[in-house]
């Protein structure tokens, strides 16, 4: 159990949902929704789930840094010496220079004390114009539509509307991946018959769920706006009612309108008439509607009229500030919305005022206890202003907290200009490594979220506090704190002497604004600690809710903040913008998010689970674009505007249309040069709200080299038995006993032969051993020993465990495990599901969905793993599989198979993509072998009665063996006796050669492993692995007894073990590196982690009985072999990486530490595939990166030892040359013979620019395919993840492109590679 939970906030999007911190000795163990939270109702998503691990990753910033000049590094120092460093600075420069030489750049993802004391200090104590933030990116526009059309910012509805609305009129906003947790709530309401329109360029998974799509031209959103206001005029649909009494400037809008007819707005736009047609009638025929949107109308140079043309549909059929209705932006920061109330951008003030407006300078100077007219009348010119006045050398000073304005401000080349020739520049943030952070003179480390007090405010008004949970790392501290400590050093302790959060949120609540409504004076950090409040929330106030707004009391109609009450209609002209596509620059490109990463990746790049969802950077491209520009997956695009270049991998996609592309913002200069998407994007602003007008970007494609991907992972591959026999050799001889019966020598010596013969004829199934009554042991043991083979041996099903004889074999069809995984729990699931089916006697193919062609689903036996994703969607591997399958028109009469199911049930579509694919296979013909099973995340038991069932369905459905020629009755069964060098029966081999790889103090830890297999009857050929059983480090032993709390020979009784002592149980048969869910309960833990670790300072309390079910099983792991026999004799040598992330490898570090001369249980793992030639003649092409390069030192032994007059080519990669060249000199030797006629080699980080094997494969990739033309065999080792992807992508595309011939006919010429065994992989 946790030590104690903490109610909470997301720290992401502006959805702000309520999260619950179950924390356990200082360390956060849990993320969990909290369920009674009004924005999400317990629901999280990926991002959501894991937003703890940011926390811990080894760039947080613990110490403040200061850099004793320009170019030198950044040194370490106690954080009073930089605060006092910092503060004397800006206090010289304000001196000098004066108030306008500083400024400030802040962040929606403060807390609202830290906007608050930042706004305070830059306007009314340093006095400067210059505060800008990340929200003046974002959402400036919709705050400035709001301010003109309604009197005040803020969206006038609630999250509540969304329950009730009837339509949904979604445009600019990918509710689906950028506020996946409001979508599901949408659709929630869309289910119960609501109506849902989408506009946007592209058709993104929003798009994808409409009930009618306006795939729109590119910046042309408010023709089409003004165009469905025309309709409803032009039909009538208007409510003059609410026009004439809660609005003005009507009278101009008839006539402006008249221009904006269907036939003129369906050109401007791209859009068909009909579709106009229907959405205008659509919102007449709504009652209630609401429009929902985000950057896509707000970063547009005329961002504030497209809010303003939004809510004048609203103002003009009267649906606003009533349940259901009503112009709502979405907020795309946690708390972008508080500082937009705290007035942290131009030239705001506390509590939605202006420093533009004399009455509102004056209450604010009261508040602060400034002398009258401290306050300047000023606001600066907005984020790109200012920092082009920095850029100019008007600016001396920039104070930077918790942003990364080198990545994210468009066309960007001016911030690095302005950060360059600033005199000094403050960046605070809770990590070291932003794009940001090079050019800080003084860098402040920050706490995050969790490990500070701090209220955030989500995009409806809602205040959340999110709570101190844990500390924060060595020196950091809260950002309000940072500002607060330096403000004190620069001579202004009056206005900044804090003690806590709680008392800075006091002092702003007094911020109320009776003009517009903002008022959280009955808001307080007790209060807060009970459950959100929306504003606003008077003194006295005591509902949490406040869902509606500018409508008094008793009345319907709304009073809106404006001086006469009423809301205003804008006439809004659509003008085409001066960034458009011509001859020069013909594509539009548009950015923006994804749906796993967020931001600039400094908190989700960090985080492993995100980054296989969205793993890189690209560019998106129509599939007609593509052909024009002779483009083809994955290949590398130049993009090029009127400000600067990138370079991204191309995606080929039919979600943006023709003259379009998409690239996601995501990733910078950390990842690779030529990736910032803001060094291309437009900086035009939007005059009324100075956004930048990111969204229409023109921009040229040119195709230049493909880009690639690292390889990741070192292998770890498992077995799954564990070794009976050999357990029970262990307990009852004289190797180490913990416990043993009192045996006279004549009685072991007899036991032990007995046990031999047991090892060389196992009794039959069914049968159980006995010991006989002439044994010479005494009466006990003779009992004991019985008891001890009967728990063995009598097991109902037990030959299911053992290898079945040929002529069951034969009879046991293929099965194709298939396999779609979001977050990776199905992929393993499915893993394990086929180790169970091969355990019973089946050929098992195991495959995600992406691989899975038509034709693969005609006949046989499968099984499908799938989990679900979004609302109920496929997960992103196996949406082009469930769009052939939807499409499909010929039955699959011939498919037997079953479907499990992985999902979550508080989620409305509770595995909805596994009972869609149910319902899809058996609407085909498919016969469904047993009913589909629907898993919770905790499916352990569930799967468990699952397999059971399934085993038995499937053993039912096998066919009879045939009889034997003759007519003769086949022969009864009999299990063959185990081999010896198998898994179940180990040789003992001896450690001869343990030598490091890697040269110096490299960071890998690469081994060549040499075991001496001796006298045993143990073969292996070149391209077999080999398995070793491993033990547990004596120390984690010494942990875990710790935490068991038990003697160390506590007899425990194993499952086809027998009974063994507890320490001999931990060290052999137990595996202590995973917790199953059997300990965590034990533990009181949710989520699991490095087992040690997490028993470090348990202590259970069990019983010897209880201890087997506490734990997983040890089981083999497999290398491959990197030697021949004919030329290392019985020694037969390994490539191992000892790893060690993100725990330690038991395997790998166990090999690593044993001496010379140690014993390691091993056995062959023969490979049915992955062998040489066997014609000497043929040529060989070999691909094996790192540790992958293992089986193909064998090859090449084997080849130079047998004469092989074939040609060999490997291809082999690391990160550096110096470290990590393995077998070098050998290889050299090789090609010095001419036994290696080729070696390309690609080390990674040797260069700025990173490359790897497949790189080395294009370029010589007419070579490649020649080799392949005369009939060469290409082989693969290493990692699945990625490598082996990249290198088949690259295969494919050497194939398309030196064959000259389309990807799909490239896909049939690989795939005849594969069938004519020329195509094989070892990839793990």
């Amino acid at each position: 159990m946790p030590d104690t939970s903490f109610r909470s906030v997301c720290p992401y999007c502006g959805v702000g949902c309520g999260i619950i911190l179950d924390v356990k000795d200082g360390k956060i163990a849990k993320v969990r929704g909290d369920a009674a939270h009004p924005a999400n109702a317990g629901r999280l998503c990926t991002k959501g789930s894991s937003c703890d691990k940011p926390l811990y990753a080894q760039e947080r910033l613990k110490t403040a840094l200061l850099r004793p000049q320009r170019g030198a590094d950044a040194v370490a120092v106690p954080l009073e010496q930089a605060i006092g460093k910092t503060a004397a600075r800006l206090r010289s420069i304000l001196d000098t220079h004066g108030p306008d030489a500083i400024a400030f750049y802040v962040s929606g993802q403060m807390s609202v004390e830290a906007q608050y004391l930042i706004n305070k200090l830059a306007k009314g104590y340093v006095g400067s114009q210059y505060i800008e933030s990340n929200s003046r990116l974002c959402m400036a526009a919709a705050g400035t539509g709001y301010k003109l059309s309604l009197g005040a910012d803020a969206p006038p509805g609630s999250y509540e509307d969304i329950d009730t609305t009837n339509l949904f009129f979604v445009i600019g906003s990918n509710m689906a991946d950028c506020h996946p947790i409001l979508f599901l709530r949408l659709m929630e309401r869309k289910r119960a018959g609501a109506k849902l329109i989408v506009v946007d360029p592209r058709k993104t998974a929003t798009a994808e769920k409409a009930d009618l799509y306006l795939p729109i031209r590119p910046g042309t959103d408010l023709a089409l706006l003004n165009g469905l206001l025309h309709i409803l005029v032009e039909n009538g649909d208007i409510d003059k009612q609410f026009i004439a009494q809660a609005t003005r400037g009507w009278d101009a809008m008839p006539a402006f309108l008249a221009e904006y007819a269907p036939s003129t707005v369906a050109e401007i736009t791209g859009l068909p008439v009909a579709d106009i047609m229907t959405a205008a009638r659509w919102i007449a025929q709504a009652g209630d509607w609401m429009s929902l949107w985000t950057m896509g109308l707000n970063q547009s140079v005329a961002g504030t009229w497209n809010t303003n043309a939004l809510c004048n549909l609203h103002l003009a059929t009267g649906t606003l500030c009533r349940p259901g209705c009503g112009p709502f932006s979405l907020t795309g920061q946690p708390n972008a919305m508080g500082g937009r109330e705290m007035g942290y951008m131009g030239p705001g003030l506390p509590g939605q005022r202006s420093a533009l407006v004399a009455e509102d300078r004056a209450f604010v100077e009261a508040q602060w206890k400034l002398p009258p007219g401290t306050l300047r009348d000023v606001g600066g010119n907005g984020a790109i202003a200012m920092f082009e006045a920095m850029e100019e050398g008007r600016i001396k000073a920039c104070w930077i907290i918790c942003t990364n304005p080198v990545a994210t401000v468009a066309n960007r080349g001016h911030v690095i200009r302005a950060l360059e020739k600033a005199d000094y520049v403050v960046v605070q943030d809770a990590f070291a490594d932003s794009e940001t952070t090079g050019f800080a003179d003084s860098l402040l480390p920050a706490a995050l979220w969790a490990e500070a007090d701090g209220v955030q405010v989500n995009s409806d008004r809602t205040m959340t506090l999110a709570q101190k949970a844990v500390a924060p790392p060595g020196e950091a501290l809260a950002d309000w704190e940072l500002i607060a400590r330096v403000a004190c050093a620069m001579g202004f302790e009056q206005g900044f002497s804090f003690t806590s959060a709680a008392e800075v949120f006091a002092e702003l609540s007094r911020f109320t604004n009776p003009k517009t409504g903002y008022d959280c004076a009955g808001v307080s950090y007790e209060r807060l600690r009970q459950g959100p409040v929306q504003w606003p929330a008077p003194v006295g106030d005591t509902q949490a809710r406040h869902p509606v707004r500018y409508v008094p009391a008793g009345q319907v109609l709304p009073v809106f903040p404006t001086p006469d009450g009423r809301a205003i209609f804008y006439a809004r002209p659509w003008m085409r913008p001066q960034e458009w596509p011509d001859e020069q620059f013909p594509f539009v490109l548009n950015s923006g998010r994804l749906q796993h990463q967020w931001h600039t990746l400094t908190k989700t790049g960090r985080v492993a689970s995100l980054n296989r969802l969205n793993p890189g950077p690209f560019v998106e491209v129509s599939v007609q674009d593509a052909q024009l520009l002779g483009l083809q997956a994955d290949d590398r695009v130049r993009v090029t505007s009127r400000r600067g270049h990138i370079v991204l991998p191309v995606q080929i996609s039919q979600r943006v249309g023709v003259g379009q592309c998409f690239a996601p913002f995501h990733w910078n200069d950390r990842f690779g040069p030529d990736m910032a998407v803001n060094a291309v994007t437009s900086d035009d602003v939007d005059p009324l709200s100075l956004q930048p007008g990111f969204k229409l970007c023109a921009v040229k494609l040119e195709r230049v080299a493909p880009d690639v991907l690292p390889p990741s992972a070192p292998r770890q591959e498992e077995g799954s038995a564990p070794m009976p026999l050999d357990t029970l050799m262990r307990h009852f001889s004289l190797d180490d006993p913990v416990l043993q019966p009192d045996l006279p020598e004549q009685a072991r010596i007899w036991l032990k032969g007995f046990l031999e013969g047991l090892r060389m004829v196992p009794p039959q199934p069914g049968l159980v051993p006995d010991v006989p009554a002439s044994a010479p042991l005494p009466v006990e043991a003779r009992s004991y020993v019985n008891g001890l083979l009967a728990g063995l041996f009598s097991r109902v099903g037990e030959a299911c465990a053992q290898p079945l004889p040929p002529n069951v074999l034969a009879v046991r069809q293929s099965i194709r495990v298939w396999w779609a995984s979001q977050t990776g729990r199905a992929e393993a699931l499915a893993a394990t599901v086929a180790v169970w089916l091969r355990e019973a006697g089946y050929t098992v193919e195991l495959a995600c969905l992406d691989h899975c062609k038509d034709a693969d689903l005609g006949q046989g036996k499968a099984i499908f793993v799938v989990s679900t994703f979004g609302d109920g969607d496929p997960p992103d591997c196996a949406t082009p599989f469930w769009d052939t399958l939807r499409a499909r028109k010929e039955a699959l009469t011939g498919l037997s198979c079953a479907v499990l199911a992985l999902g979550d049930s508080s989620y409305a579509s509770f595995c909805g993509f596994g009972c869609a694919l149910d319902g899809r296979l058996r609407e085909l013909g498919a016969c469904m072998i047993m009913d589909r099973v629907d898993c919770e995340p905790d499916f352990e038991d569930t799967v468990e009665v699952w397999r059971g069932q399934l085993l038995a369905v499937l053993d039912s459905t096998t066919p009879p063996v045939a009889p034997p020629a003759g007519g003769e009755a086949a022969p009864t069964t009999t299990l063959p006796e185990p081999r010896v060098g198998t898994r179940d029966a180990p040789v003992i081999a001896r450690l001869a050669l343990n030598e490091r790889l890697c040269q110096g103090a490299a960071s890998k830890d690469t081994r060549r492993i040499g075991l001496d297999l001796g006298k045993s009857s143990l073969d292996w050929k070149p391209g077999d692995a080999l398995g070793i059983w491993p033990c547990n480090a004596v120390e984690v032993v010494k942990t875990t007894l710790a935490a068991l709390g038990l003697p160390a020979d506590t007899p425990v009784t194993l499952k086809g073990a027998g009974t063994v002592g507890l320490h001999d149980a931990l060290l052999r048969h137990f595996d202590l590196a995973r917790p199953n869910p059997a300990m965590l309960h034990a533990l009181g833990r949710t989520e699991g982690g490095y087992l040690p670790e997490l028993l470090q300072a348990a202590r259970l309390d069990v019983a010897a009985q209880d201890v087997p079910a506490l734990f997983r099983r040890m089981q083999p792991r497999l290398y491959s072999t990197a030697s021949s026999p004919l030329v290392s004799g019985r020694v037969v040598e390994l490539t191992v990486g000892v790893n060690n992330d993100p725990w330690p490898g038991v395997c790998t570090n166990w090999l690593a530490g044993l001496p010379a001369g140690a014993d390691v249980p091993v056995f062959v793992q023969p490979t049915t595939h992955f062998h040489l030639p066997a014609d000497g003649g043929t040529d060989v092409i070999m691909i094996g990166p790192g540790t992958g390069i293992a089986p193909f030192r064998g090859f090449l032994q084997e080849r130079e030892a047998l004469g092989a007059t074939g040609r060999n080519w490997l291809f082999f990669g690391e990160r550096h040359a110096q470290e990590g060249f393995y077998y070098q000199e050998e290889l050299a030797r090789f090609a010095h013979t001419g036994c290696l006629t080729r070696l390309d080699t690609a080390f990674s980080r040797d260069q700025p620019k990173r490359i790897y094997v497949q790189d080395r494969m294009e370029e010589a990739g007419a070579e490649l395919w020649n080799w392949l033309q005369a009939g060469a065999f290409l082989y693969i080792c290493g990692d699945a993840a990625r490598m082996a992807r990249d290198v088949d992508a690259a295969l494919r595309r050497i194939v398309a492109r030196h064959g000259a011939m389309p990807a799909s006919q490239a896909d049939d010429y690989v795939a005849g590679l594969t069938r004519g065994g020329r195509y094989l992989r070892d990839i793990y």
